[in-house]
């Protein structure tokens, strides 16, 4: 089977989402357990999961990849399917960012009284975990598309090509390649964070 670099690119964000899922999942489970996450740690994790996922790599699937590989196979009613999953990522992740907002308007009011504090961090939590299950169930389905996609030969070399530019044009829409290393560097800045740490 031959590999396509603009599936393959797909991938390997793949790759960095699971990452991101599993900071996510670790605070949502920190957090559901009363244990300390900054704030400043969790409005990160918000950022990351709306720039780098959506904007980013759903942006590459959505603007490039998906119409591409539609046009030429019977992959639509598939393709379809991913649209309303991203759909429904980019509602928790809106949720999410509701909820942090929330949280950090009222800090000051509740620090003290921890029924009020649990109320405000549990809708984070149940987000967290949402959006965690949602990249673990909706990469391994798009990890199984883009393998049917390389095995039917969908995509020329040519379109492969193609692809790959308008990939350079979605990172320069989410600030350039700058922004997203900057993206990989707060994952990682999260990964290490105390309470990563079992």
């Amino acid at each position: 089977m031959s590999k396509l670099k603009s599936t393959q690119d797909l991938k390997h964000d793949h790759i960095t989402i699971r990452r991101i899922k599993d900071v996510a999942l670790t605070c949502s489970k920190k957090l559901y357990e009363a244990k300390y996450v900054p704030i400043e740690d969790i409005e990160i994790i918000s950022v990351v999961i709306e720039e780098f996922v959506d904007h980013f790599h759903h942006g590459k699937e959505e603007t490039a990849y998906f119409p591409e590989t539609k046009v030429n196979s019977e992959f639509s009613e598939e393709i379809r399917k991913f649209l309303i999953e991203h759909e429904f990522g980019r509602r928790i992740a809106i949720m999410l960012r509701r909820a942090v907002n929330e949280w950090k308007s009222k800090i000051k009011e509740v620090d003290n009284n921890e029924e009020q504090r649990i109320l405000l961090v549990e809708p984070i939590a149940r987000f967290l975990k949402a959006y965690a299950i949602f990249i673990d169930d909706h990469t391994g389905k798009e990890d199984n598309f883009f393998d049917s996609v390389e095995e039917g030969k969908i995509i020329s070399e040519s379109e492969d090509e193609w692809l790959l530019k308008h990939y350079e044009s979605c990172m320069n829409q989410v600030g350039g390649k700058i922004r997203i290393e900057q993206m990989i560097k707060l994952i990682n800045y999260l990964e290490t964070r105390e309470w990563m740490k079992d």
